[in-house]
C-alpha cells in the first residue's frame, strides 16, 4: 500500500475544484490538508495505492499552483506500508510534524497483531522541502492490550496552551472481542507523546477542534466515526486538554453515518467570522464535512460530500443542513482555514463514476456565507426568524 503526501507553495489558490492527486495507474485515498499561515502554504497529503484496497498502499509522498507531487521516502520503513497521514504544525518552533503508521507487509488490518504496526513521524521546518529522519514512537506510547492502532487521518491541532494533539484510535482486546476506541496523542514539549484515556464507546477515525464558550473556558471537541449505521456520529468534549473525553450529551443528533461508516473532518474557527447575528453564544463555530447521501446497494455508498455548520456548542439545534461541495462519489475529506477569514479549503476523495474504478483527490474552496444561505433557508422553511 502506498501513501503520498504533497505540499503546495502558492500564497493564493484558484477557484473551483482542482485535482491534486490523480493518475490512471493508481488510486489515491486518505487525504490530509493543512494551511500554514506562517508559511502562506497549503500542504496536502494522501496515500498512493495500486488499488483502493487498504492493503495496497505503497509509500508516502509529499507537495496553489499546486507544486508537483513527490513521494516522501523519509516516511517509509523497509518491508512496511505507510498509511494515515496526519500533519500538525507547531507555531513556536515553526515545525511541521507528519504523523503516520507503518504496517508490516500486506497484512490486512483485521489480522494485525501487536508489534506489526509502528507509530511514526517526520518533521520539516522549510515548507516541506526537506524532512527529518523517521522517529518511531511505538514503544514510548503506551497502548495497552491493543491489536493495532492508527492515527487520524486528517490534521492534528495545537491548543492555545501549546499542547499538540493528534487524533488516533486503537483496537483493543483479542480474538473476536476486538473493539475500536478513539484515543488522542498528546505532547506538551514536542518530544514526549502520551495517549489519552480511550473513549468508552466503540469509535474509529476522529478529528479535533479547540472551542471556547465565550467566558474564557476552553475545551477540546471531538467528532468520530461510529461503528455502524443507522447511528449518529459520536461526539465528545474534554475539559482537561484532551487527556480524557466524557461523552457529550447532544439534544439533537443530526449527524448520521453512512451505511458502512466514513471518516469526517472537523474544523473550529472564530464565530466572529459569521455575519452579525449568526455567532450564537460561543467564540468558536465548527464545520464538519462528510458524505451526505448514503445509498444502500450501490458499489460506492459515499455520495455528495457536504459541509455542515454549527454556530455554537450551546445551540439546541446544533447542525444545519449541509452545503454540498462535491456531487457524486466522494469519501474521506479534510478541512482547513484559508488566509482570508471565513474562507475554507477541503481536500477530498472523489471519483467521476460511482463504481470508483480510480479514486482521485481534489481540492476545493468555499465560504461560510455559502453555508449560511443553506442554514437560513432551512430556518425559513421551519417558520423561524433569521
Amino acid at each position: 500500500m502506498g501513501c503520498t503526501a504533497t505540499k503546495c507553495c502558492a500564497t493564493t489558490s484558484p477557484c473551483g475544484e482542482t485535482l491534486v492527486f490523480a493518475d490512471k495507474n493508481y488510486d489515491f485515498r486518505i487525504p490530509a490538508l493543512l494551511y500554514v499561515k506562517e508559511w502562506k502554504t497549503f500542504l496536502a497529503f494522501a496515500e498512493k495505492r495500486t488499488s483502493s484496497n487498504d492493503a495496497d498502499a505503497t509509500k508516502a509522498r509529499g507537495s496553489l499552483q499546486w507544486s508537483p507531487t513527490e513521494d516522501l521516502m523519509k516516511a517509509t520503513i523497509h518491508g512496511y506500508r505507510t498509511m494515515n497521514p496526519c500533519p500538525v504544525f507547531e507555531r513556536i518552533s515553526k515545525r511541521l510534524f507528519l504523523f503516520f503508521i507503518c504496517i508490516k507487509g500486506q497484512i490486512p488490518e483485521c489480522k494485525l497483531k501487536p508489534g506489526q504496526t509502528c507509530l511514526c513521524y517526520i518533521t520539516s521546518t522549510d515548507h516541506g522541502v526537506t524532512w527529518s529522519d523517521i522517529t518511531d514512537l511505538t514503544s514510548s506510547v503506551n497502548f495497552t492490550n491493543y491489536q493495532t492502532f492508527a492515527v487520524g487521518p486528517g490534521h492534528g491541532i495545537q491548543l492555545n496552551s501549546g499542547t499538540l494533539l493528534v487524533p488516533a484510535y486503537v483496537k483493543v482486546g483479542s480474538g473476536k472481542s476486538v473493539k475500536p476506541h478513539v484515543v488522542v496523542l498528546r505532547s506538551e514539549d514536542q518530544h514526549t507523546w502520551k495517549a489519552s484515556q480511550p473513549i468508552t464507546v466503540e469509535s474509529l477515525e476522529c478529528q479535533l477542534a479547540e472551542v471556547s464558550d465565550g467566558e474564557g473556558r476552553r475545551q477540546v471537541y471531538l467528532n468520530t466515526r461510529s461503528t455502524g449505521a443507522p447511528v449518529p456520529r459520536v461526539e465528545a468534549l474534554s475539559d482537561d486538554g484532551g487527556a480524557s473525553f466524557p461523552l457529550f450529551p447532544l439534544k439533537n443528533r443530526t449527524l448520521k453515518e453512512t451505511p458502512h461508516g466514513c471518516q469526517g473532518s472537523v474544523l473550529g474557527f472564530p464565530a466572529s467570522d459569521i455575519p452579525a447575528g449568526g455567532g450564537g453564544s460561543s467564540e468558536t463555530a465548527l464545520l464538519f464535512s462528510h458524505p451526505t447521501a448514503p445509498t444502500k446497494g450501490k458499489d460506492w455508498d459515499r455520495l455528495d460530500l457536504g459541509v455542515y455548520l454549527r454556530k455554537s456548542l450551546q445551540d439546541d439545534d446544533p447542525w444545519g443542513k449541509p452545503h454540498i461541495i462535491h456531487k457524486g462519489a466522494s469519501g474521506y475529506s479534510d478541512l482547513t482555514c484559508c488566509e482570508e477569514e471565513g474562507h475554507f479549503g477541503c481536500l477530498m476523495e472523489c471519483s467521476k463514476v460511482e463504481m470508483c474504478k480510480r479514486l482521485q483527490i481534489a481540492f476545493t474552496e468555499f465560504d461560510v456565507k455559502e453555508i449560511l444561505q443553506i442554514v437560513n433557508h432551512s430556518d425559513v422553511d421551519r417558520g423561524e426568524a433569521v
